[in-house]
């Protein structure tokens, strides 16, 4: 089965971030997921938190794990560098997948609380393992053995977002032709540089490697808090081109002292269908909720044909502009 071109979403990846400016914090984190051998996979999660203050940018956090899994398991997970770190051990023989996130408040308590760096890297790691089996599907495409569904799987899918409600293309074609079309995405402009006080480090991708980033900004503008969002799954195929995947930008406003979102605005740069976009509007819902309350409203309330799975992950990992802004107060403190 060939790549889909028929009902292609929209191909506008984001071309560069917004500079740092004085008095704002950053918080960014990468993903990056390698098939190793038959059913297993090599993953890097990495996070950093940096602040922009009157002699420049600091470091206010930073977090860096390697894992391995096999079969979608927990085999090992370590910090990177070196040393341990007695709060992963739990995690071992774990599933990264449904249930995953509901085991995090039970064994990561502290963690979830404070909207840590480690919560943010293991909270996103179920959608970012999720998205990682777009790479296995890639390769089986170009090897000419696409992955075909089991029986009923099309109409198990229909309904979970817009890209697949019963009217959407994607739900059509999977129906008639018993498999999830898969796509090409626009090459993927880089955003950083190497040395990038903005971005903390990150190795290269590896062919049929999968990358999910995530940068969040927030500053002080006047009585309010602004944010700017940025969210991109990109997959690296065997001739060297990093293919954005999915991609939205959301901004907004957060007020100081409520810690509730009083605007937002999301923009699709990157979706594989045409009815995915959709879903756009929906970022609306969030307005008036206390960022404390985010992770768990999203999950809860935006859900069906109106919303969208990668959207509602970065509506919900906004969660962590309440730490940001106290990271914020810390740099007007100065």
């Amino acid at each position: 089965m060939p790549f889909v071109t028929e009902f292609a979403g929209p191909r506008r990846p984001l071309e560069s971030w917004p500079p740092l400016v004085a008095g704002g914090v950053r918080r960014t984190s990468t993903i990056d997921t390698h098939p190793d051998g038959e059913a297993g996979s090599q993953v890097e999660l990495r996070a950093r938190d940096v602040l922009a203050g009157p002699g420049g940018v600091s470091v206010a956090g930073d977090v860096a794990l390697g894992a391995r899994l096999h079969g979608g398991v927990i085999e090992e997970i370590r910090p990177i560098g070196g040393g341990t770190d007695d709060r992963l051990t739990p995690l071992h023989g774990r599933r990264v997948g449904p249930g995953f996130r509901a085991g995090l408040a039970e064994l990561f308590p502290d963690e979830v609380r404070s909207g840590s760096l480690l919560h943010l890297l293991l909270d996103d790691w179920v959608g970012a393992a999720l998205v990682s089996g777009y790479a296995l599907q890639y390769r089986e495409i170009e090897l000419g053995l696409p992955e075909r569904m089991s029986v009923g799987a099309a109409d198990r899918m229909t309904g979970v977002c817009a890209g697949w409600a019963p009217d959407a293309s994607m739900a059509g074609y999977a129906r008639e032709h018993n498999v999830v079309p898969c796509f090409r995405g626009p090459v993927a402009p880089p955003l950083w540089t190497d040395h990038d006080p903005g971005m903390h480090p990150v190795r290269p991708l590896r062919a049929d490697g999968m990358r999910r980033l995530r940068r969040i900004d927030l500053r002080p503008e006047g009585e309010t808090l602004v944010f700017d969002a940025h969210f991109r799954d990109s997959h690296l195929n065997r001739s060297g081109l990093e293919e954005v995947v999915h991609e939205y930008t959301v901004t907004g406003a957060v007020d100081p002292v409520t810690r509730t979102v009083t605007r937002v605005d999301a923009q699709v740069r990157v979706l594989p269908w045409k009815e995915c976009p959709r879903a756009v509007d929906s970022a609306t819902r969030i307005t008036g909720m206390p960022l404390a309350q985010l992770r768990t409203r999203v999950r809860t309330e935006l859900v069906g044909t109106s919303t969208c799975t990668h959207l509602n992950d970065t509506l919900r990992a906004l969660a962590d502009l309440d730490v940001l802004a106290d990271l914020a107060g810390r740099v007007r403190a100065r």
